[in-house]
């Protein structure tokens, strides 16, 4: 089960197994995180491949609220399958819990005419909530464990390139803020102003980010015929379906000309 989306297998990403095939799946793979959701760890037993159950057993496990099936890829004639799915849960963070929905793929493999699940142990080091590959400054995989003692490492894989954005108020111009998506798992960009001055305009080239992909949020301004003072707009970058807000300044810069006239 992991975080990262892709493994080794090639997923049949524009094929669909037969219908029963499809139904078999996602019914075992439900009931695998309906046992995680009522505590029942010792049942999961029987949902594992024997290769994977050592490194389950050392894992340390936690309960989830909830879980939805929302994508299965398929590989290797439909005798594997990368299932997303996102995970109702809580994580610590500065001392306040926090509920988030994370997408965790997990990785399933039909054996004689059953589904059970192992792990690719090549994608990062693997545990019960994923298998949870390094970020840019580190060597190793996290455990588990280690992530609910450091949720923000969920969070650190998500970079926002500033918080401040600088305009014009006399003249049009522009500006753009870098988003980069470094976990395995999908997220959605947005922007939420708290206030738009007339002539001021956004918008996210790209809202859903896949595993390692970038977007640009523009930001453009057209004054018109007022070129007098703007008003700052302040707003947030949210990224779901963590619920996570980066707030986001927007100021208007003015001419030298009246630069020279403020109070310094």
């Amino acid at each position: 089960m992991g975080l990262g989306l892709w493994a080794q297998e090639t997923p049949n990403l524009f094929q669909s197994a037969a219908p029963e095939v499809n139904e078999a799946l996602r019914k075992r793979v439900s009931d695998f995180y309906k046992l995680l959701e009522e505590g029942r760890f010792r049942q999961t037993d029987a949902y594992l491949a024997e290769d994977a159950k050592d490194v389950y057993y050392e894992q340390e496990k936690r309960r989830i609220r909830g879980h939805e099936i929302v994508r299965v890829n398929w590989a290797d004639g439909f005798t594997k399958a990368v299932v997303v799915t996102v995970l109702q849960t809580d994580v610590v963070m500065r001392g306040s819990t926090i509920a988030v929905a994370a997408p965790i793929s997990s990785r399933w493999r039909l054996e004689g005419n059953q589904w059970v699940m192992y792990f690719e142990t090549t994608a990062g080091k693997p545990s019960p909530f994923g298998s949870l590959k390094a970020g840019p400054n580190q060597t190793n995989g996290l455990t588990s464990e280690e992530l609910i003692k450091n949720p923000s490492v969920i969070f650190n894989q998500i970079t926002v390139e500033k918080d401040v954005v600088r305009l014009k108020s006399y003249e049009k111009s522009s500006d753009s803020i870098l988003v980069s998506n470094g976990m395995p798992g999908g997220i959605t960009v947005l922007f939420v102003p708290n206030l738009v001055n007339p002539g001021f305009k956004y918008r996210v080239e790209k809202q859903e980010l896949g595993a390692g992909e970038k977007t640009k949020i523009v930001f453009e301004y057209d004054p018109g015929i007022d070129l007098s003072a703007k008003t700052t707009i302040t707003g947030q970058i949210r990224i779901e379906p963590f619920s996570k807000a980066y707030p986001i300044v927007v100021m208007f810069d003015v001419p030298d000309s009246v630069k020279r006239l403020l109070p310094k």
